[in-house]
């Protein structure tokens, strides 16, 4: 069981996300692609289901459905973990 936020929108351009994070000081390296574990440093997919970002604070998931994107915290998230999952759902909203 975790936490989710759902963001409303049709789809994650991840590229632009990950720079967005990183230039609100939370850097983030995707870790999985749809159930592939992915090479340090990949580029950001085009097109996904479910990654995996790995955050200073720990991993969190992003899974695209049919409502928007979840951003789905695994377990008992902690403060740190928390405040991640809503920078990432501020930054995706931000995105155009």
């Amino acid at each position: 069981m975790g936490m989710e936020l759902v963001v409303a929108r049709e789809s994650c351009p991840l590229g632009e996300l990950l720079a967005r994070l990183a230039a609100a000081g939370l850097p983030c390296t995707i870790v999985m692609v749809d159930g592939n574990l992915v090479m340090p440093n990949a580029p950001a997919p085009a097109r996904f289901t479910d990654v995996r970002l790995k955050t200073p604070a720990g991993t969190l998931a992003l899974k695209q459905r049919a409502d928007g994107v979840a951003i789905v915290a695994f377990g008992n998230a902690d403060a740190a973990l928390q405040a991640a999952q809503q920078t990432i759902a501020e930054q995706l909203r931000a995105l155009p």
